[in-house]
């Protein structure tokens, strides 16, 4: 699989290097007609920047996004890699950003990753040396039931715990508000996503 990204990047570059050459296959009337020779650099960024991950800790194959429902934008989007590429139900999504979303229903040469801002979304996560469980309340991730220390201010970061299936210490995003009820005692704090939801494209699974 990494045979294939290297390779894949490898194109990419040289396209982008060669985008001069380009430029000058098409001529109408002696005028240029111009490519978008800045695409083949944006997608040459994009995905080194996967390599900027730690492997050695996330064992990832890489994939594309090759979905994304308008009506279901910050729900689920589709990869192109399933269960022949060996991605089960529960592996984690990334990009060099943080956590991006869980594996939620695997086919054979693709799969639906449920984005960590769906409704269904109930991660295990830590801030320090408290735990809690995150969820979705649209537009907003918001983690509750805090066990542990409770001393959390704004801008600690947020991890998944490693007290489930879901891999330890993955970045999910850092806290923007903390917020107690009249007594004092239980916390509701807001957290802001590691990973711009809005700009998906290349992806690692974690398998």
């Amino acid at each position: 699989m990494r045979k294939g990204f290297y390779l894949a990047l490898i194109i990419i570059y040289i396209l982008f290097i060669s985008k001069d050459m380009i430029l000058g296959i098409f001529r109408t009337d002696d005028k240029i007609i111009y490519t978008n020779t800045d695409y083949y650099k944006e997608e040459y960024e994009k995905l080194n920047k996967l390599l900027e991950i730690d492997n050695s800790k996330y064992n990832l194959i890489y994939t594309k996004l090759i979905l994304r429902d308008i009506y279901e934008f910050y729900d689920t989007i589709t990869i192109n890699k399933g269960s022949k590429s060996g991605v089960k139900k529960g592996n984690i999504v990334v990009n060099n950003e943080g956590l991006i979303g869980i594996v939620g229903e695997v086919n054979y040469n693709y799969s639906k990753v449920e984005l960590l801002t769906n409704a269904k979304i109930n991660l295990s996560v830590k801030i320090n040396d408290a735990y809690g469980i995150l969820t979705s309340e649209a537009p907003k991730l918001i983690v509750k039931n805090i066990k542990g220390n409770k001393d959390l201010k704004i801008g600690d970061k947020v991890y998944t715990s490693g007290l489930t299936e879901t891999l330890e210490g993955v970045l999910v995003g850092e806290v923007v508000n903390v917020l107690k009820d009249d007594l004092g005692l239980e916390y509701k704090i807001e957290v802001k996503p590691a990973a711009n939801f809005l700009n998906l494209k290349y992806l690692g699974v974690s398998i």
